[in-house]
């Protein structure tokens, strides 16, 4: 199996998720105990930030992205979100500095998104409250004092990680790796003895040796990704037709205890 990355660095550009955020709400409140240290990679950083503020008791939730664009992306929206007083005033914010560059990137291939349709494409498809709703906005601006953000691959940062983290958001980055690199993904997974959410998509050139890879490692499925499946709106879902869906399957993972 041979790992075909897209190109991160380059013209991918995540300025907004691409993920249902709240099926990865609803996959962290499944687990039999309250999460306090995730580790998210990264993208737009917008479902990292709507999930860590639903945790009661965080401790840190960490940011790893690969990509110079998406790591300053980031902290540029960790910034507007701290800067701003309302959802109402983030939303300006997004209108005035982020739209402009999120149409040219859009145009570039050949599609064209009002900024009333991005906003509803957030809240209705994607899942992101926090630029519409204040309780939601404020428990995440009391969230952005715990993250930290990690400029590397995620491999890479949980192999060398000392904190346990007990939740580790994947995305899709496996429908890209080779069986090696998988490998040594899900053998770091096992060592922080964390529950694992991934999406494997029409990308992965072989989903079986994925899976392969992850029952190697001692993750079995967890009972609520069928639920999650078929909740999902975002990046994997059947039922949805748009230039960025691909089909997929979500998939919730524990580990061995």
């Amino acid at each position: 199996m041979n790992g075909r990355h897209p190109d991160w660095g380059g013209g991918s550009r995540f300025y907004l998720p691409n993920e249902d955020a709240s099926v990865v709400c609803a996959a962290i409140k499944s687990l039999r105990f309250r999460v306090r240290r995730p580790v998210f990679v990264g993208g737009s950083g917008m479902t990292l930030l709507e999930a860590a503020a639903t945790l009661p008791r965080l401790e840190n939730v960490v940011f790893v992205d690969v990509a110079d664009f998406q790591f300053e992306y980031f902290r540029l929206l960790l910034r507007a979100v701290t800067g701003s007083s309302s959802p109402e005033m983030l939303r300006a914010w997004f209108g005035r500095a982020i739209y402009p560059a999120l149409r040219r990137h859009h145009l570039a291939r050949g599609r064209d998104y009002a900024l009333d349709q991005i906003f509803a494409a957030l809240r209705d498809t994607f899942g992101v409250r926090f630029f519409f709703d204040a309780p939601t906005f404020d428990r995440v601006q009391r969230t952005v004092r715990c993250i930290a953000a990690v400029r590397t691959d995620i491999g890479s940062y949980l192999a060398r990680e000392r904190i346990a983290h007990d939740f580790i958001y994947l995305s899709n980055v496996p429908d890209y790796l080779g069986e090696a690199a998988l490998e040594r993904l899900f053998a770091a997974c096992q060592v922080h003895s964390a529950p694992v959410y991934l999406l494997l998509t029409s990308a992965c050139p072989d989903p079986d040796t994925v899976k392969r890879t992850w029952e190697t490692a001692g993750y079995a499925p967890h009972p609520a990704s069928t639920r999650l499946n078929a909740a999902n709106r975002g990046l994997g879902s059947p039922c949805l037709e748009r230039p960025w869906n691909r089909p997929g399957t979500i998939h919730l993972l524990l580990p061995a205890s």
